[in-house]
This record gives structure tokens, C-alpha cells and sequence, in this order.
């Protein structure tokens, strides 16, 4: 298992200071994180920026580990469910110029006056297109838990199921278990065998949190670590469990971001040396 950082981990600063992927990448180099997750969310104009993001990957020496699209297939209307396909399968030829075949995917949330079983069904055609796309790519999909329509892993494994596609696996990410009233290591017991892309972050349950989880409990993002999330844990299942992919850092915690992520990025380290030198 290698460590990532997502994009969207500088989200604040990037929105501050105008970044663009290229100053991201820049400020990884300078950080020396040599793996990162990119996001459509922050293209200005995907093909205008594509060849010159894909030169500075080889020049600064930096892997893209996955790449990450924000779809909603939940929508009685059928052209913006239609929408929520075309941005995954845009991402194909996105992903490839990158130097990745992961992509990270969302089902969309439940809206009111949309039963459950009808916004499930539109999420499960809509993927069930997507994967059929993706096989031919040589791309696998990884569906983050996210929201009341794929929060617990009960839900992605019923997704999963119904899917049922080699080019659909779990984005299992440590934090949203927490916001959905799962603990990450419940929840692995019953994804383990579905995991294609594991996304770090890390969340305590505080009062004053600005985290609310579907059950009300209040959280905060922290650095990895010193949340609730039980990363050692975690991190020793997903190795005794087989999985080689990479650990993609999300940092959500309040104050400086870099701080954050350094902090993150140096806790982490450590667990999973443990875990190499236990193995």
C-alpha cells in the first residue's frame, strides 16, 4: 500500500489562492508526495489543461493513483441522469491521458419526494451502463460511500451485487463510514472483498462539529489519526485482507491545510511502516 493525496484535500487553499492543477502538483513536488487523486471538479477546461497537467506528472515525477468524477444519478429527469453517465464515461480518455485506471464514482442522494427503491434502481442502471463502458477502457469504477442512498456498506455491497460487474468495486472511505453511524472496521468486515480504492480521513465527534452525520452526531475533521475512525485498525485489515492499492489521503480538518496533510502524511507513514515490518 502506497500513500496519495487527493485534491481535495487543498480544496480551501485552492479556492483561495486561484490554484490550478499544476500548482497543486507543484506544491506536492515541493512537499515530495509522488502519488496524488485528481478531480474533474477542478478543471477550468479539461482539454485545453489535459496535455500540459499530463507533461508536468512526468516531468515533476508524480503518479496519478485515481481520478475522480462528481456524478448524481438520482433524478426523476431522465436527461440530467443521462448527464451524470456522460461525466463518467468522459472520464475514460481523461483518466488514460493521466496514467490511471481507477476512476472514483458517486451514486447520488436521496432527494425528498424520490422513494429509495426508485432512486437505487436509477443509481444501479446508471452504473450498470458506466461499468459496461469502463470494461472495454480496462478502467474499474470504485464507488465511494457517500449519503442515505450508499452511506453504510450494506448498501454499496447491495449495489455492488446488483451491478455485478468486474469493473465496479468500493471506494471505502474511513470518514463517510463515521457521517453514516458505521465504524470503518464494521464496515470492512463486509466490504473487505469489494475494495478497489481506499480513501483516509479522519473525523471526531464533537459538539460543535460542522459534520453532521445521518444520525445527528456532530464531527470534525482531524488529521489522521486523532479521530475516530480507528485508522491502525483499519489499515492492519485492509493488508491482512490483501489489499495492494493505494491509501488516498482526504484531509477535511479545519486550519491550515498543508499542516494538515503534513501531519496526516507523517502519522500515516508510520502506521503503515508498523504494518510492513509486522507483515
Amino acid at each position: 500500500m502506497e500513500l496519495s493525496l487527493s485534491m481535495y484535500s487543498m480544496h480551501r487553499a485552492i479556492k483561495q489562492h486561484g490554484w490550478n492543477t499544476i500548482d497543486f502538483l507543484q506544491f506536492c513536488h515541493k512537499e515530495r508526495y509522488g502519488r496524488v487523486e485528481l478531480l474533474a471538479h477542478f478543471w477550468n477546461d479539461v482539454q485545453a489543461e489535459l496535455g500540459e497537467v499530463a507533461t508536468a506528472l512526468e516531468s515533476l515525477r508524480i503518479a496519478v493513483s485515481s481520478y475522480a468524477v462528481s456524478n448524481n444519478f438520482v433524478s426523476p429527469d431522465r436527461s440530467s441522469r443521462e448527464l451524470a453517465l456522460v461525466k463518467i464515461i468522459d472520464a475514460l480518455p481523461v483518466a488514460a491521458a493521466l496514467g490511471t485506471n481507477v476512476i472514483r464514482v458517486f451514486s447520488g442522494n436521496l432527494a425528498e419526494g424520490i422513494a429509495f427503491e426508485q432512486a437505487r434502481q436509477w443509481i444501479i442502471d446508471g452504473l450498470k451502463t458506466a461499468s459496461r463502458e469502463a470494461e472495454k477502457s480496462g478502467v474499474t469504477l470504485c464507488l465511494e460511500n457517500h449519503g442515505k442512498l450508499a452511506g453504510k456498506a450494506d448498501q454499496i455491497k447491495t449495489l455492488l451485487d446488483r451491478v455485478d460487474s468486474p469493473a465496479l468495486r468500493s471506494t471505502f472511505d474511513t470518514g463517510n463510514f463515521l457521517l453514516a453511524d458505521e465504524h470503518p472496521l464494521d464496515a470492512l468486515r463486509l466490504l473487505a472483498p469489494y475494495i478497489g480504492h481506499v480513501h483516509v480521513k479522519d473525523f471526531k465527534e464533537q459538539g460543535n462539529g460542522k459534520y453532521k452525520s445521518i444520525g445527528m452526531r456532530t464531527y470534525e475533521g482531524v488529521p489522521a489519526g486523532e479521530g475516530d475512525a480507528s485508522l491502525p485498525d483499519v489499515l492492519d485489515s485492509l493488508q491482512t485482507g490483501g489489499y495492494t492499492g493505494a491509501v488516498v489521503l482526504e484531509f477535511e480538518g479545519i486550519g491550515d491545510e498543508a499542516d494538515g496533510i503534513r501531519q496526516s502524511f507523517e502519522r500515516l507513514r508510520t502506521m503503515l511502516d508498523k504494518e510492513k515490518e509486522g507483515g
